[in-house]
């Protein structure tokens, strides 16, 4: 049976402090309405104070977006009855959103593709719900969290494309540092509006699923509500009417909440407009870093392949080193693909993509075992412990060095040579033809313990070329 589907995202992007209040931002790990203010839970007489960081980190996407900003910043009250909003109205920028009308890169197998993006503006999260057999429960922590809304229409076709571009939507936000973007930590999550068209005489009406807080739920939720719709084809039966679906996780299906109903909207009368200038935008654009689709560009110019520069794109944490080292003047663009395998294999695995700050304070002692390392004066072992303690002590890398960096005298082949034939006899001559490697240990022991600063490396080389000649 044939079938195309339309999907059109939007995408909430939480920010680390809350829009209109003096509250933290929730994260997750808290007790249950622990951590909410009055303005969130709707006090009269309770006024919002907007929070300018909110503005800049979205008006830093809308530029990278390429986007056309309204500079006049104006909010406006969705007005609707339901159990996650006190106040009864959700302010967000309906009239007229921060931005309209721009594009995000994306890297695919065939090169960089544009994704057009229809709006981004700025809203104040509600509460979170919890459906259960008893009835609904609330968690009014995520109310009034910041969140950036970015929509798309419905330009994807397939679940591959939508999971490729929110990945790399992801690691953008994490490396602009505008949120970490962990679906898992409800940073970032998702509603899908999508229609089906499976015949002629089989047309849905647009659906929302909300509140996706996982891609592996975004491609759950569309299989479920194909299949749904097949089965209604099969059965020469209509489909719904347009409504909200929720996603149910432990039984993996869709539900209906409520139909889909047209809200109504009041300007926003406790938040004057405000005015956003041509120096504000500028100043914004200064700390923009180069772009990763831009970055990507540069290095398959350089003769890098796919494989290995979309592996660097994919990280953001190791983007903001390279960006960082360069300004330093550390790496130039021949040296990138050596630190990125030497930062993937020993640093990526014990940082977060918010822990650049750590990095930044120790960056030259990162570097200059990416040196020592590169110049073979340290085994892997030794560079894995050291890097280890760098992340987790105050020690320097010079001290870090004395005391696990073996160290490596020039071997006196003679002596090495004198103590094996002192070593060798019949008895083990006669070993070493029934278990050569258990003789060979025998003489790295016996030489370990005469040389112990030796290279074993080394010294292993020497036992096979006397074993060889005896």
């Amino acid at each position: 049976m044939e079938k195309k589907i339309s999907i059109g995202l939007e995408i909430h992007i939480n920010l680390k402090e809350k829009i209109f209040s003096c509250v933290e931002t929730c994260q997750k790990g808290i007790k249950p309405n622990s951590q909410v203010g009055l303005w969130e839970l709707g006090y009269l007489g309770t006024l919002p104070l907007l929070n300018p960081n909110c503005i800049e980190l979205a008006l830093k996407l809308a530029l990278v977006s390429q986007m056309k900003v309204n500079h006049l910043i104006i909010f406006d009250r969705k007005i609707y009855n339901y159990y996650d909003l006190p106040k009864g109205y959700q302010i967000t920028q309906y009239r007229k959103p921060l931005a309209n009308d721009g594009f995000l890169p994306i890297i695919t197998p065939f090169g960089i593709k544009n994704i057009p993006l229809k709006s981004i503006q700025l809203e104040e999260d509600t509460a979170k719900s919890f459906y259960t057999d008893q009835g609904i429960e609330l968690d009014f922590n995520r109310s009034g969290n910041p969140l950036i809304e970015l929509v798309t229409d419905p330009i994807f076709h397939d679940t591959d494309e939508v999971i490729n571009f929110v990945r790399q939507l992801q690691n953008l936000l994490r490396y602009l540092d505008i949120s970490e973007a962990k679906m898992e930590k409800g940073q970032l999550r998702m509603d899908l509006n999508f229609s089906l068209n499976l015949a002629n005489d089989y047309q849905t009406p647009r659906y929302e699923v909300k509140n996706l807080n996982s891609l592996s739920n975004v491609v759950k939720a569309i299989q479920c509500e194909i299949i749904k719709h097949q089965q209604l084809f099969k059965k020469k039966l209509a489909p719904p009417t347009s409504q909200t679906l929720g996603f149910d996780e432990k039984k993996q299906t869709t539900f209906s909440q409520r139909e889909k109903t047209d809200y109504f909207y009041l300007p926003e009368a406790n938040i004057p407009p405000i005015e956003i200038k041509a120096k504000d935008l500028q100043r914004i654009a200064k700390k923009i870093p180069i772009l990763p689709w831009n970055r990507w560009e540069k290095l398959i110019e350089g003769g890098m392949d796919n494989l290995t520069a979309n592996l660097i794109i994919e990280k953001a944490l190791l983007l903001k080193t390279i960006d960082f080292l360069q300004k330093k003047q550390k790496i130039s663009d021949f040296q990138i693909k050596d630190w990125a395998a030497f930062f993937l294999n020993y640093i990526n695995p014990l940082f977060g993509d918010e822990d650049f700050l750590l990095f930044q304070k120790r960056y030259q002692s990162y570097f200059r075992l990416f040196q020592l390392f590169k110049e073979k004066k340290l085994e892997q072992k030794e560079v894995k412990i050291i890097s280890e303690k760098l992340h987790t002590s105050k020690l320097s890398l010079a001290s870090l060095r004395r005391k696990y960096q073996k160290v490596k005298i020039s071997i006196n082949q003679k002596q090495v040579f004198q103590l094996l034939k002192e070593l060798w006899n019949e008895d083990l001559k006669q070993k070493h033809y029934l278990n050569p490697q258990k003789v060979q240990n025998y003489l790295l022991g016996q030489i370990k313990k005469q040389f112990p600063q030796l290279d074993m490396t080394k010294v292993n080389d020497l036992v096979n070329e006397f074993i060889n000649k005896v």
